[in-house]
């Protein structure tokens, strides 16, 4: 038995929970089915492993990087509040739930299996499998309904289950058409955190204008300006006067003292061309493992769950559609700096501080979708608006979540599970349960 439990924890913990090792399984059990060659299976498995892994070396960069930056903003003005970024979040949530962490493994189990049956036996075919996206959201779950329900650990863990398992059934689903088309027929969708956000931009962003003639990936720039042509200068300079601004904001004494000896306008220039750095060892990873799992899908589609489709990490898609994934991430700032001023203006309770991963990979995707279904203004109105929303939507949530001091923060987190948790709400009351009162 004691083995037994053991092989358990391993399969659970440093598998179901890391997406390379996750969908390096998947495209081996897919080649598999195929009946390729145990070389082809492999180097499959390989590729894969390596590609997931380079995309985190990258992702992992950038946030790290940018962090400490939105920190000394806060400290630079001298403003506190909750920090909405998932790995700010997903500790606050585990905080809260305090002795009953363990509770959020059934729930992923829980959820895992609701997903399969959906896909199963339904006509909804995306089956979520981005690993630590899918740790993150059940914990969160699991906080939620356990805060605003207050009951035992069964009833807590198959209600947080059900729901989150429904969550990544009907968005990854609603995303296998229009990432088909953002991809050209790649063969997977999106498992991610803003999945609400980008079905609704790639369903109205035709109100804005036309895909081909304003494609942000054609935009024609006069003279000097030609040079923002090629993807990596445009990056590197854009960012270095965007992260400029921030500098000058945080004062020149601050920012010495960020460098850590290095001249602090030099800082800033290398702090602007490593965002290209990290983009371009992100495009490095996609490229080396989208390709394998589209080929080697087909076999768990075909043989295990019919026409299923796989839900991956949003940075998948970032190399369709490079400029308005950035121009993506400019608008969602520029979006939660105005919804931030509006809490500091009317003197929220909840003031909001911004995140980079609610700001890049959710202003990100959304700007794929938006450009590939209406072009530059779709992406600049649809991008803006999730900026606005991440943040109000957060600031009314947080004080139904009994955590402190980060939120998840993406636009899901912002919507449908605020409304999820006022519905959970509005239950516990109906049926006398300890609902806490609303308030921070």
């Amino acid at each position: 038995m004691q083995f037994l439990l053991e092989v358990w924890n391993v399969i659970f913990n440093q598998v179901i929970t890391k997406p390379q090792l996750l969908l390096a399984i998947i495209v081996a059990i897919g080649y598999t089915l195929l009946k390729r060659p145990f070389v082809t299976v492999l180097s499959g498995a390989i590729k894969t492993l390596v590609g997931v892994m380079i995309l985190q070396v990258g992702a992992g960069q950038l946030t790290n990087t940018f962090r400490p930056i939105l920190v000394g903003l806060s400290e630079r003005f001298g403003i506190t509040g909750t920090i909405i970024d998932p790995y700010v979040g997903f500790p606050a949530a585990l905080d809260a739930l305090g002795d009953n962490q363990a509770w959020v493994g059934y729930v992923i189990l829980i959820a895992l299996g609701v997903n399969i049956l959906l896909v199963a036996f339904t006509k909804l075919k995306g089956l979520f499998l981005t690993g630590h996206i899918m740790f993150q959201q059940s914990c969160i779950a699991t906080a939620l309904v356990a805060y605003n329900l207050g009951l035992p650990m069964l009833a807590t863990i198959l209600i947080a289950g059900g729901l989150v398992g429904i969550y990544w059934t009907l968005g990854a689903s609603a995303l296998i058409g229009p990432t088909n088309k953002v991809t050209n027929n790649a063969g997977f969708t999106l498992g991610h955190q803003q999945m609400l956000m980008d079905w609704i931009a790639s369903k109205f962003s035709h109100k804005f204008g036309d895909p081909e003639e304003d494609d942000c990936e054609n935009l024609e720039l006069p003279g000097w300006l030609s040079v923002l042509q090629d993807n990596i200068v445009a990056m590197a300079l854009i960012m270095f006067f965007f992260i400029l601004i921030i500098m000058l904001a945080l004062g020149v004494p601050k920012v010495t003292e960020m460098a850590a000896g290095t001249n602090w306008l030099l800082y800033t220039l290398l702090t602007g061309v490593s965002f290209a750095v990290y983009v371009t060892i992100i495009l490095t990873g996609v490229r080396l493992f989208v390709a394998e799992l589209a080929n080697s899908f087909k076999g768990v589609s075909e043989k295990l769950l019919k026409n299923a489709v796989v839900g991956v990490d949003c940075p998948a898609i970032f190399a369709f559609s490079p400029n308005a994934w950035m121009l993506g991430f400019l608008f969602t700032t520029l979006g939660e700096l105005v919804a931030i001023a509006v809490l500091i203006l009317i003197k929220s309770p909840v003031v909001i501080l911004a995140g980079f991963v609610p700001l890049f990979f959710d202003g990100g995707p959304v700007g794929v979708y938006a450009n590939k279904h209406g072009g530059f203004k779709a992406v600049a109105f649809f991008c803006t608006l999730t900026g606005l929303v991440q943040v109000f939507g957060s600031a009314l949530v947080i004080p139904m979540s009994g955590m402190s001091g980060g939120w998840m923060g993406n636009f899901d987190w912002a919507t449908v599970w605020p409304a999820i948790t006022v519905v959970l709400r509005f239950v516990g009351n109906l049926f006398g349960l300890p609902v806490p009162p609303y308030g921070v």
